[in-house]
């Protein structure tokens, strides 16, 4: 049962946020189109990533792709959120690293055939330093408009959430599969497809929050 909540249905929430982008026609605004597109394209790839696995091929070439596409997009997410042109250029500087890094490592470092754990723990701890940028940026704004109401606000209280939270568990993945139980194996599965899945709701807060905003 635990099984089919970490393959099936968490994945099949990301319809929840597309869903709601699409009748919100979230994907119109500048400044959400981004996340919209990254939903879509994750949830594209993992369609794509079950149907290799039911075949029994090996699907983890497509997690170094989805990798590299995921930083790319949320970090064009945070350009365009980023009013301040020295921060847009850094954000661009770090992009074309982690790209450069993530074709190193599976060329030089770790089998594209194995899970990519540097790259993902080291997305992880870009992303959530964006997150916690654009915060720190917000609470120097002298806005009185109520937190709630702002968009991008819950977008990037879900980013935060999940990729600060999935730091540990992309870095220490492959030690876990090797040396922990089944029963650890999908605990720990479990909650990080609950922190998927709660980051897909805050995203669809997001998007409603966003209705009148283009």
């Amino acid at each position: 049962m635990k099984h089919l909540y970490v393959t099936v249905f968490v994945p099949a929430t990301v319809i929840i946020p597309l869903a709601t982008g699409l009748i919100q026609k979230s994907y119109k605004n500048r400044k959400l189109e981004i996340i919209y597109w990254y939903l879509l394209f994750g949830g594209v790839m993992d369609v794509l990533e079950r149907l290799l696995g039911i075949r029994d091929i090996n699907n983890l070439p497509l997690l170094h792709l989805y990798t590299m596409a995921e930083l790319l997009l949320l970090g064009r997410f945070f350009q365009i959120i980023f009013d301040n042109s020295s921060i847009r250029r850094l954000i661009g500087v770090v992009m074309i690293g982690f790209l450069v890094f993530a074709i190193v490592d599976l060329s030089f470092i770790q089998s594209i055939y194995r899970f990519n754990s540097y790259p993902r723990s080291v997305a992880a701890l870009i992303i959530s330093g964006f997150c916690l940028l654009y915060f720190f940026k917000r609470g120097d704004s002298d806005d009185s408009k109520s937190w709630v109401k702002y968009p991008l606000n819950w977008i990037t209280t879900g980013l935060l959430l999940y990729f600060g939270s999935s730091f540990f568990f992309f870095a220490f993945l492959d030690v876990l599969y090797e040396k922990a139980s089944l029963k650890v194996n999908l605990f720990f599965g479990t909650v990080h497809a609950t922190l998927v899945m709660v980051m897909y709701l805050l995203f669809t807060v997001g998007f409603l929050y966003a209705k009148n905003q283009r």
